[in-house]
């Protein structure tokens, strides 16, 4: 294979820019429908999880369709649409108006993702592409922590306005990354489709096929643990917690997002070339430890007499333990359903996986709302911590099923 250096090295660049400004955002929709459009809680959390409806219902198509007219473009679409939905999120006021919003980023996200994975393969070759994967995530979370800072420097709950700008911004850089994708990759490999399409003649193969795969089928169940217990809860419902329950400053949000993020742009590569003997079903259980670890510490910030110091150091370092997390995570959820898919299926391998974090953001958020909001906040902290345990031990027993090549990538002998 060859490798398409220039058009790895784009997707970087774009992958920078857009993550600088959703980092501006990420920590705050909850928070922003909440103290500034005065939103309750279990509204907000339906309204986040609007964004995963829609991603349950175009993630499969666009699956479909990235294998019929190229990754490349459908990432083009993708962007275009989160894009614009972003700068329209800064002008809700509404429920109603913000749940057609969230909506819509929803639907471009849910193909903006899986096609980002999917055009890995198509830059890389294969003995790198755990590396790559762990590379575009250490770049996208120096965005994201990038953007985590400014937006807790800047925005206030006093001043609506500083809220409405950062989702301007967040919009206008993702358009940004669509202009590089739709210019810059437009006649580069896997812009187009891989084999000899056309939208008249589509392949006969489709998801029923990907779906008697019980290897990517047994993936799938672990991932909707991990993204239930952990990503569909940390980006809102954290800073929700943060702010609402244990009344922190949005400024510590930032801070605790902004280290998140610092950890994992430290650590990743370490931490590939630590576990490279690892079995990826081993780093999984560490993923479960690690994010139980970091919720307990959410926990501890709710204790009775505790200094405001202390409850601000508490938040700040679960979301650093749950960026080591997040380091053994991402080489494995990025490589793993592209080591399982035939070439011809890719994308819908990708959707699929994509499809799994969609269903967490339409469970996560009004759960979480709800037990927030309860007279028990603290139900939320034992919920999530549970679920990270249990996600980390599917996780580990995944090698009961996955081939020996897949679950440890270039190695044949036995360390752990």
């Amino acid at each position: 294979m060859v490798e398409d250096r220039r058009g790895w090295r784009l997707v970087l660049f774009g992958t920078l820019i857009s993550s600088i400004g959703s980092g501006l955002t990420l920590p705050f929709l909850v928070v922003y429908l909440h103290s500034i459009r005065h939103m309750s809680l279990p509204v907000a959390g339906l309204i986040v999880a609007a964004s995963g409806v829609t991603g349950l219902a175009t993630g499969t198509m666009g699956g479909s369709l990235g294998d019929r007219i190229g990754v490349g473009r459908l990432l083009f679409g993708g962007l275009l649409i989160s894009g614009l939905a972003t700068i329209a999120l800064a002008g809700v006021h509404t429920p109603w108006s913000a749940v057609v919003v969230v909506a819509c980023i929803g639907m471009g996200e849910s193909v903006t993702w899986p096609a980002l994975n999917a055009l890995v393969v198509s830059q890389r070759a294969s003995q790198d592409r755990s590396r790559a994967y762990a590379v575009r995530f250490g770049v996208l979370n120096g965005g994201l922590g990038v953007g985590a800072l400014i937006a807790g420097s800047v925005v206030s709950l006093h001043r609506p306005v500083s809220f409405e700008a950062i989702y301007l911004v967040d919009g206008l850089s993702t358009l940004v990354f669509g202009m590089i994708v739709g210019i810059g990759l437009r006649h580069r490999p896997g812009y187009r489709a891989y084999q000899a399409q056309s939208l008249d003649s589509p392949t006969k193969e489709g998801y029923r096929v990907v779906l008697m795969d019980r290897r990517f089928l047994a993936w799938l169940i672990a991932l909707a643990l991990f993204v239930f217990s952990g990503y569909a809860m940390v980006d809102g419902a954290w800073a929700a917690y943060a702010t609402v329950i244990v009344h922190a400053s949005p400024q510590i949000v930032g801070i605790g997002f902004a280290v998140n993020t610092g950890v994992i742009v430290i650590s990743q590569l370490g931490v590939v070339h630590a576990t490279r003997r690892w079995r990826r079903t081993t780093m999984l259980a560490g993923v479960g430890v690690l994010w139980s670890i970091a919720w307990l510490a959410v926990g501890l910030a709710d204790l009775p007499h505790l200094a405001h110091l202390e409850v601000d150091i508490a938040l700040i370092s679960s979301l650093g333990i749950f960026g080591l997390g997040e380091t053994l995570l991402s080489p494995v959820a990025g490589a793993l359903p592209n080591d399982l898919a035939p070439e011809r299926l890719r994308a819908r391998y990708n959707a699929l996986s994509s499809t799994i974090w969609a269903a967490g953001t339409v469970l996560g958020p009004p759960i979480a709302g709800v037990l927030l909001a309860s007279s028990l906040p603290l139900s939320w902290v034992v919920l999530v911590t549970a679920g990270s345990a249990l996600a980390g031990f599917v996780g580990f027993n995944l090698r009961r099923v996955l081939p020996s090549e897949i679950d440890r990538p270039g190695f044949s002998e036995t360390t752990d």
